[in-house]
């Protein structure tokens, strides 16, 4: 997404050459227009929108932490790996059409609209190779997204394309301690690579490795009900890119925070269960976005973002012997509040997700069909001037967003 006009970044180059402006003068304006359009792999969900490793998006991924009937809900809870017997491998297919609007407080003229389409593709691998010991290998893989708002909306300037790639390796292990009680681990190995452009600068291709862990408990006091706790550490990546056409290079660095998740399953009878989740998203630490040219101090994007808790609930149903019908809900805190806080890079506030899905078996097959709405809810943003190196909102008026997901899950 993009932020601060185009033209004072021209301008300064322009300056730049009839008036000799300093290089660090012009690392400084350069950052400012990096910082607008650098991608934050973030979002208040994470880097990896969770859809795309969800083991049961048909209930907005409540439960997830003790779902057993997918590979996938390794991801989430390692110690899930104990109750899937001796192999179990599933893939989940996605895609994802996501809209963003800004309506100008100001100038109508200068409102704007963007929208992008990503596919992804995760599979996840679940063996037993002991009476206690099951060994998981996760392997989740987003593919690059452009969004552009044009020239004509109030933050035009900065951004004509983002592409950000993104694979991320989990093996985990999980052991039975007995018929109740497992537990689990794993370590996450994350590769980036991003590469963006605006009319006045580009950066070349930046790729990097980012590491993590994940550990994760699980209770089944009876057949009708699971609880889980599972917790997945910070990961942080840092790119130095350089840029196509000054002698200059950008360096950030991103954290995504750690999550922590409380699922339950209750089985109310015998074809209907009920699911819920609890999730703790550690955003706080996440204070500022520092770019730095090595030639000045560097900008920071002020984030000063709360942490986030989510809360999911959802109910999975048997229909018939053939299908089993599914329905859930999200919700999500916002991480800030304040529209002097807002970035046009990454507006954020409340989101709300609606799901249906269905499942079905073809032979050995388990076929999981989803379709999720994610309401990302109205952001203002007030338009405040720099205060020393620390970048503020470029922007008056409200951001407002949508996804549509659909996807399908095979599991064998």
């Amino acid at each position: 997404m993009s932020t601060n006009r185009l033209p004072s970044i021209t301008s300064a180059v322009s300056t730049k050459q009839s008036s000799n402006l300093s290089l660090s003068r012009l690392a400084m304006m350069t950052s400012v227009a990096l910082a607008s359009s650098l991608p934050t792999m973030a979002s208040a969900s994470g880097l990896f929108l969770q859809e795309a490793v969800t083991a049961n998006a048909g209930v907005a991924g409540a439960g997830d932490g003790v779902y057993t009937e997918s590979a996938a809900a390794m991801w989430t809870n390692p110690a899930t790996m104990s109750y899937m017997g001796d192999s179990l491998t599933t893939i989940n297919l996605m895609a994802f059409d996501l809209k963003m609007k800004f309506h100008d407080a100001d100038t109508p003229a200068q409102d704007g609209e963007a929208q992008s389409y990503l596919p992804s593709i995760s599979i996840f691998h679940a063996h037993q190779v002991s009476e206690k010991v099951h060994l998981g290998l996760a392997l989740g893989a987003a593919g690059g997204s452009s969004l552009s708002y044009g020239d004509d909306w109030a933050g035009a300037g900065a951004l004509d394309s983002i592409t950000l790639n993104v694979i991320v390796l989990n093996p985990s292990l999980s052991y039975k301690i007995n018929d109740q009680w497992s537990v689990g681990g794993g370590v996450q190995f994350s590769w980036a690579a991003f590469e963006q452009s605006t009319v006045a600068i580009a950066t070349k291709q930046d790729t990097d490795w980012a590491y993590g862990y994940n550990l994760g408990v699980m209770y089944r006091p009876t057949d009708n009900l699971d609880l889980g706790l599972s917790y997945r550490s910070k990961s942080e990546h840092s790119f130095d890119a350089e840029l196509q056409t000054l002698p200059l290079s950008v360096s950030t660095e991103i954290e995504v925070p750690e999550i922590i998740d409380l699922s339950a399953r209750y089985g109310v009878s015998e074809d209907l269960n009920l699911l819920t989740s609890v999730q703790f998203h550690r955003w706080s630490a996440w204070e500022a976005t520092v770019l730095d040219l090595g030639v000045a101090n560097g900008v920071a994007i002020e984030r000063d973002w709360d942490d986030v808790w989510k809360f999911a609930i959802g109910a999975d149903y048997k229909l018939n012997s053939d299908w089993r019908l599914k329905a859930g809900f999200s919700y999500e805190t916002s991480p800030q509040d304040d529209p002097e806080k807002q970035w046009v890079d990454l507006p954020v506030g409340e989101q709300y997700r609606y799901s249906v899905g269905a499942s079905t078996n073809w032979d050995n097959v388990g076929i999981d069909f989803f379709y999720e709405y994610a309401d990302l809810g109205e952001v203002e943003s007030a338009k405040r001037s720099f205060v020393g190196e620390t970048a503020r909102a470029g922007v008056n008026g409200t951001f407002d967003g949508r996804i549509h997901f659909v996807g399908v899950n095979f599991t064998i």
